[in-house]
């Protein structure tokens, strides 16, 4: 295999699901007024599932309630939530901001 094939293979399948995540993020930028959500959405490897996850690029946490309707809009759409944490911190180190990560079955 070239090198060039490795370097430009799609190793999560983020590049299949550019459209599929550029939507949900601009559904959830639009329904939560808020233009710092980021959504990623790749493939499992040779899977038929999916993976994605919502980062929230504020430095502190979420109210519970628009955390909790953000998962609510998430699953609502779909998708099954399976972690996350709505936590942000800045450790001297590394920056944490609130997140919501998730998986669905690919047609």
């Amino acid at each position: 295999m070239k090198l060039s094939n490795i370097i430009l293979e799609d190793f999560g399948g983020y590049t299949k699901f550019k459209s599929q995540s550029q939507k949900l993020e601009a559904e959830l930028r639009n329904t939560y007024n808020r233009e710092d959500i980021h959504v990623k959405i790749g493939q499992y490897h040779e899977r038929d599932r999916g993976f994605g996850k919502v980062d929230i690029d504020t430095r502190e946490e979420l109210a519970p309630s628009e955390y909790n309707n953000m998962k609510n809009y998430i699953e609502a759409k779909g998708y099954e939530i399976t972690g996350g944490a709505n936590f942000a911190d800045d450790d001297g180190d590394r920056y944490y901001n609130p997140t919501i990560k998730f998986e669905f079955d690919i047609q």
